[in-house]
């Protein structure tokens, strides 16, 4: 007989005798994730975990919340992991990135009315305001590059908000979650986009989870078999 043991809350990480189910955290970032979407769909990297973990005997369980709290709880052990992060040292130091499950690209996005000069890198945008997500890694990169002028943002949509209004020069963010919010708002016109790089992002298991090594193999060998067997781009397709 089947036994499931359930709890409730962060940490409910079920545990099946025939069947093993996993949780992880997931923060809002369409179209890679979403909880509740106009479509219907789920994203394409929720339904990527899904489909290699079904193709494991995994039952993949996920709850949504904020980035910095999702990191937070995968770094104590509460989850099994997160739904899928960029690769840095220090995550590295807490959790076992999966191979590739995609590429993300990321960039400056400027009002077209303000008309800026091509920044090529992120050394040139000086002493102008640039907003970020707190949490993302890509604060890293400005640091790295000696920007100054960094406002440090909560979400997507503040971001997006304070640049329109004018308050920021530079919106530093991922192109596809803010291409999508862009497009929600009736807003793609007025952004200008420029990409400065793009990185392969992963799945991501917290190493203080029981077994969180033979989960990693088992993820990977689920996502190799979708990529063979032609699941994983009918999942990409539906997306665009």
């Amino acid at each position: 007989m089947t036994i499931l043991l359930p709890f409730m809350g962060i940490g409910t990480k079920n545990v099946l005798s025939a069947e093993q189910t996993v949780l992880f955290a997931c923060n809002e970032f369409p179209p890679y994730k979403m909880e509740n979407s106009e479509s219907g769909l789920p994203g394409f990297d929720v339904e990527f975990l899904r489909e290699s973990f079904k193709q494991v005997g995994i039952t993949l369980q996920i709850q949504y919340m904020p980035w910095k709290r999702a990191l937070d709880v995968a770094r104590k052990g509460k989850v099994d992991g997160v739904c899928s992060c960029s690769s840095t040292k220090e995550r590295a130091e807490y959790m076992y990135f999966s191979e590739p499950l995609g590429r993300a690209s990321s960039g400056l996005f400027s009002l077209t009315s303000k008309n800026f000069e091509l920044v090529n890198d992120l050394d040139e945008i000086g002493s102008r305001s640039v907003g970020v997500i707190k949490g993302y890694n890509l604060i890293e990169k400005l640091e790295a590059a000696g920007v100054q002028n960094v406002f440090e943002l909560s979400s997507e949509r503040q971001g997006l908000k304070m640049l329109l209004k004018g308050r920021l020069d530079f919106y530093y963010s991922y192109e596809a979650p803010t291409r999508y919010y862009l497009s929600q708002d009736g807003h793609s016109e007025k952004v200008h986009y420029h990409e400065l790089s793009y990185t392969d992002y992963h799945s991501c298991i917290s190493k203080a989870s029981e077994g969180s090594e033979d989960l990693l193999k088992s993820f990977n060998e689920g996502l190799a078999r979708i990529r063979k067997s032609g699941i994983y781009d009918q999942i990409l397709r539906k997306y665009r």
